[in-house]
């Protein structure tokens, strides 16, 4: 069934829309060939239409549509190129953006992430953009399989490589990194990334009490003033505030405040987590970005870097909804590893 019979061709086509239907009203063949591809080949001519230069010709859109690909790519000078289709197969849904499919070939240019791409069974933005960001050591299949359709997922995990490594001397981040994407299965991954925490030694005190613009607040009274300011239940955070597993941070920068949330997580260290304006308003970016990077600047991440790890421990594959949103807020996933 062709791609078309499910969904309005418009959408199907994407940003090709404008340039293939601009050919088909002079072409007539054209518009019957698009209308009845299937599926798979209507990505080849997206494929096709993002590794050429614009504007495309008629001729060059009924190769991509008739000829076997491999004479297509050959012409495309990219005869070298294997898997192309197998790829542009597990793309389901309409056509992806231009630069994604420039992705898939300089990932098909790189043996190792061709072995990963032929290895999935979905090829999904997600999924391209995070083997763009990972560095070559974690691309593998097991890594694929556990995070890599998930958003930002590479970023994060290679945030807690470089955690990880800081807590151990003896490791260097492509050490981590290798222990990571060397595993053979799903059960191994787990067993080598229980052995690099179980190597982290304990956390030496609490955050540091000034963090840039943040100032720690460590009495329960003075929680509960903020709380007040802030028009913000912070009661709740008072029992373990004294247990010491998590704190509170009071963060001013000209009119803007915030009131910042930082958790312990193991002995891996110490994590920022929500951080709110008055009466719990969600910041403006430029602040949330300022806070971010002030907690990151004294080793302090946020919270995501953590739950990334719980994705790839329990290989989840896909968010189900229930993890840390946009706004790096912790929300109600059993995190099982998020210990005090």
């Amino acid at each position: 069934m062709s791609l078309q019979h499910q969904l309005p061709l418009s959408h199907a086509l994407g940003w090709t829309g404008p340039e293939l239907l601009g050919l088909a009203k002079d072409y007539p063949g054209l518009a019957l060939q698009l209308l009845t591809v299937p599926k798979q080949r209507l990505h080849f001519v997206a494929f096709v239409l993002a590794m050429t230069a614009p504007p495309a010709s008629a001729d060059l859109v009924h190769q991509a549509v008739v000829l076997p690909a491999r004479q297509v790519l050959s012409r495309l000078g990219l005869s070298e190129m294997r898997g192309v289709r197998r790829v542009l197969g597990r793309i389901y849904g309409p056509v992806l953006d231009r630069h994604r499919y420039q992705e898939i070939a300089s990932l098909l240019s790189e043996p190792n992430t061709a072995q990963v791409l032929h290895h999935v069974s979905e090829v999904t933005p997600e999924l391209l953009a995070n083997l763009g960001t990972l560095p070559l050591p974690l691309r593998s299949h097991v890594v694929a399989d556990a995070i890599g359709h998930i958003p930002n997922a590479a970023a994060h995990l290679i945030e807690w490589t470089e955690i990880v490594a800081a807590r151990l001397p003896k490791l260097s981040v492509q050490d981590v990194q290798e222990t990571i994407g060397d595993s053979s299965s799903f059960v191994d991954l787990k067993t080598r990334l229980t052995r690099l925490l179980d190597a982290l030694p304990a956390l030496e005190g609490p955050p540091p009490r000034v963090v840039h613009h943040a100032m720690r607040i460590d009495s329960p009274s003075a929680i509960r003033q903020l709380g007040k300011q802030f028009t913000n239940c912070l009661d709740n955070f008072v029992d373990v505030e004294i247990d010491g597993s998590n704190h509170i941070y009071h963060w001013r920068k000209g009119d803007a405040e915030a009131v910042c949330e930082v958790t312990r997580v193991g002995n891996l260290g110490w994590f920022l987590g929500s951080h709110l304006g008055s009466e719990n308003v969600e910041l403006e970016a430029d602040v949330n970005k300022a806070i971010r990077t002030e907690f990151r600047a004294f080793g302090i991440y946020e919270l995501k870097v953590v739950e990334t790890y719980d994705d790839l421990f329990y290989a989840v594959g896909r968010r189900d909804g229930t993890g840390v949103n946009d706004n790096g807020q912790f929300t109600t996933r059993n995190r099982r590893r998020h210990l005090p």
